[in-house]
């Protein structure tokens, strides 16, 4: 996973003026591996996101939730004009309506939820995830993460090479970790 949320960024801009990221981890509790901002340039992230520690356990993807909304994405913290997204990649998630509630209030900011799931185990509520993001992406396994859902998500969210005019996304990063950023 943490070899596709590198990949991903890799096309993107990231300065103080254009896109910022940050990366959020979870498992039963979250935590902020990369503050919204803490890297200006894209080669100095990317190396960071490599050398970050997956947690073990169960996947709560509600204190993650809270953390983007409450800290992460704070009202203080984020460029009035900013296009906000995150990016959730999970492995296991099952419906539950505390996760739900938490998806709403981040929706209810303007965050836009993206989701990819990696399918093949059969731990992922595809309908859940549907109910309560903007955007699912479904990948079989681990190793169709770059090349099937890397370009989709850089055509659609990136300002780079590969797109035309499409405004670039944070990051959420799952199953035990997520990625967020703002554009």
């Amino acid at each position: 996973m943490l070899n596709f949320v590198s990949e991903v960024v890799r096309y993107f801009t990231i300065s103080d003026q254009c896109v910022r990221a940050a990366f959020i981890r979870y498992s039963h509790d979250a935590d902020t591996a990369i503050q919204l901002g803490q890297y200006s340039d894209v080669f100095s992230l990317m190396q960071k996101i490599r050398q970050i520690g997956l947690l073990g356990g169960h996947s709560n993807l509600a204190p993650a939730l809270h953390l983007l909304r409450t800290v992460v994405f704070a009202r203080d913290r984020v460029r009035s004009n900013a296009v906000r997204v995150a990016i959730i990649i999970t492995d296991q998630l099952r419906t539950n309506a505390h996760i739900h509630a938490e998806a709403e209030k981040v929706r209810s900011q303007n965050i836009r939820l993206v989701a990819v799931a990696i399918t093949g185990l059969d731990r992922v509520d595809v309908s859940f995830l549907n109910t309560m993001t903007d955007q699912v992406i479904q990948v079989a396994e681990y190793s169709g993460l770059v090349s099937d859902a890397r370009d989709f998500i850089v055509e659609r969210y990136a300002c780079s090479s590969l797109t035309t005019t499409t405004p670039r996304p944070p990051f959420l990063r799952s199953t035990t970790s997520a990625a967020t950023g703002e554009s």
